[in-house]
């Protein structure tokens, strides 16, 4: 049993975009050797060593998995599963995917700290752009402005470096959702090109099909952002922020069934990485899932709770104050947009209905994400 579910693991690790893994011979010549975890990572040329046990406890099966830093040696992280043992082949597939979703996490984290603490001048193409995504991270206008300085020279060292370009269009747009652009018409502009520029040099690269559909989705092609979306994750089934960008599509289409696929989506990212850097982005979407079918307590839930893992997410805020106009608490939907205002100035009513307008041609979905504004006298019209 142990094999197999090490078998599976190994096959799902095997799905994870860029990721260069060892063979399964030669890992498990080391399952029942008592070797340094340093020793194996040598031997293999890797970086991480995932191990575990399996024990199987009457009708259950109890897994545990550990990450361990191959250089160092050190624990980086334990998991253990629960599951019943009525289909261990399910079972197997759910904790393989467990695992990799927690170590895609964390190696996106490690890659991006990493970079975001060397000098720009120490760091290749590839080095700038995880910096870059660092600063990203952050969602800050200052941290914005400093994603887009690394971009650019990554983009002097290679200017058909597609990932480059990607990483500037998505920066640009970030910038513009969030009324800190001070030319919108150039940012516009240069955004487009770089998305296009990206897609052409790299056409099936999850990553790059990523970073355009938030451009796509922006200038309100909702459809196209979609289908780059479908192909990311198809190519890379693991990439988890893949999967949680469709929220600005689906939600921009507003149709039942693109709702009803959305749900399903954040619920399994949610219950299977719930400490994701983008978790707080799917809390967000949930809730605009919830308002465009008209169940605004929920909706109300789930703002609150992206607000809450990510406090000066001002787009939530917005979009928290039109869900309370929307209950009738007139009260707390001024106080939403207050806290809104000091956390970004630009997320003004009046820039979030310009925004909406443009991400979706449903008069549906533009009721609901602007109603309760209205109600409150925050917007006319």
């Amino acid at each position: 049993l142990g094999d197999a579910f090490a078998t599976e693991l190994h096959s799902t690790l095997a799905r994870v975009d860029r990721l260069r893994i060892a063979s399964r011979r030669s890992s498990f010549v080391f399952k029942d050797a008592s070797v340094d975890i340093r020793e194996i990572g040598r031997r293999l040329n890797v970086d991480y060593v995932i191990s575990g046990s399996v024990q199987c406890r009457g009708a259950a099966v109890h897994v545990v998995a550990e990450l361990d830093d191959a250089s160092s040696g050190t624990q980086i992280w334990a998991h253990t599963y629960d599951r019943k043992s009525e289909d261990l082949l399910a079972i197997e597939k759910d904790i393989a995917g467990a695992i990799v979703g927690s170590f895609a996490t964390h190696q996106l984290r490690a890659e991006t700290d990493s970079a975001r603490h060397k000098s720009t001048s120490s760091l290749d193409a590839w080095g700038l752009v995880q910096k870059a995504r660092a600063f990203a991270f952050e969602y800050t206008p200052r941290g914005l402005a400093e994603a887009i300085e690394p971009v650019r020279r990554a983009i002097e060292l290679d200017e058909d470096y597609p990932a480059a370009h990607a990483m500037l269009a998505s920066l640009l747009v970030e910038r513009l959702v969030n009324g800190w652009s001070t030319e919108p018409k150039r940012d516009e502009a240069a955004a487009l090109e770089a998305a296009e520029k990206s897609t052409t040099l790299a056409p099936q690269d999850p990553f790059i099909l990523k970073m355009a559909s938030l451009v796509w989705t922006y200038f309100g092609d909702y459809r196209r952002a979609i289908g780059c979306l479908r192909k990311a994750v198809e190519y890379a089934p693991f990439d988890f922020g893949a999967w949680g960008y469709m929220g600005w599509p689906l939600t921009a289409s507003g149709e039942e069934k693109d709702l009803s696929d959305l749900r399903n989506i954040l619920d399994r990212l949610l219950s299977t990485e719930p400490h994701h850097p983008g978790a707080a982005f799917w809390r967000y979407h949930a809730s605009v899932a919830d308002l465009c079918e008209g169940s605004l307590e929920p909706a109300r839930v789930s703002a609150e709770a992206a607000l809450e893992l990510r406090p000066n997410l001002s787009l939530a805020c917005m979009h928290y104050a039109n869900v309370l106009g929307l209950l009738k608490r007139k009260k707390a939907a001024q106080e939403a947009l207050e806290r809104c205002a000091k956390i970004n100035p630009a997320m003004t009513p009046k820039h979030f209905a310009s925004l909406i307008e443009r991400l979706t041609d449903n008069p549906s979905v533009i009721e609901h994400r602007l109603g309760g504004l209205r109600k409150i006298g925050a917007l006319r019209g």
